[in-house]
């Protein structure tokens, strides 16, 4: 019962401090909008957590997605902090953007290993997943500089964009073949799971494509993509947390 009501205190203060955090990080970040952004993404965490206790869920999945919602607590912070005094290059940002980084290849490994613990017959890459993310990938790569604006500082940050993107995009593509899968396999809560685990993935996509259109498309001071850029990161996250619920594997 007490667990219970931890969780249900989690979801309660989630749902006050993102929308604390999104009027407290305009027009620049400030003290007040870190300590909102970090208790929304310790209630993200704690879900996970959680979750885990209540469900007795100790699976590979639920593992492994806790390390990816920790990551993006560290992402959080780290993309958040002041950057170092006349040290640009050097800047803690970097440090947060490689834990986003390393935690999207947690939750790819979690929707990967999962899927082939309940397929014995699993291919990585069926042909509508291969169709799938080529058809994302090329489609917004076309449209990035004529359409989005985007604009790189160098051709490593091209690079290194276009790398993410490939691992954003296989995250959204295995996100929902393992959703379809579980639900196909006829598990207990396997529509719910489908579900949360397929939108939960694409407020990632338009997290992530939002951010970069607020980093590098010329988007900085435009309220309204900072809003839904916020919004859809942490109901991302929110989702992926609430999987653990749902999801035994």
């Amino acid at each position: 019962m007490l667990l219970k009501a931890l969780l249900a205190l989690c979801y309660i203060l989630f749902f006050i401090f993102v929308p604390l955090y999104d009027k407290a990080y305009w027009p620049e970040p400030t003290k007040k909008s870190l300590t909102c952004k970090m208790i929304a993404a310790t209630m993200f965490v704690g879900i996970g957590f959680i979750g885990m206790e209540i469900t007795g869920n100790e699976s590979y999945y639920a593992n492994t997605m806790l390390i990816g919602l920790i990551l993006g607590w560290i992402g959080d912070l780290f993309m958040h902090i002041p950057h170092p005094p006349n040290n640009p290059r050097m800047s803690v940002v970097y440090v947060g953007a490689a834990s986003f980084l390393i935690g999207h290849i947690f939750y790819c490994m979690a929707f990967i290993k999962s899927t082939m613990l309940l397929t014995p017959d699993y291919k990585f890459f069926t042909l509508p997943e291969i169709i799938a993310f080529f058809v994302i990938f090329i489609a917004f790569s076309l449209m990035l500089e004529p359409v989005f604006k985007f604009k790189y500082a160098n051709k490593f940050m091209k690079v290194t964009l276009h790398i993410y993107s490939i691992l954003l995009i296989m995250m959204l593509i295995k996100s929902c073949a393992f959703g379809v899968a579980y639900f196909k396999n006829g598990a207990e809560n396997g529509l719910a799971a489908m579900l949360i685990l397929i939108i939960g993935a694409i407020f990632f996509f338009i997290s992530d494509f939002t951010l970069g259109l607020r980093l590098i498309g010329g988007a900085k001071g435009n309220k309204a993509v900072k809003t839904v850029s916020l919004y859809a990161y942490f109901i991302a996250q929110l989702l992926l947390a609430t999987s653990i619920l749902f999801v035994q594997i």
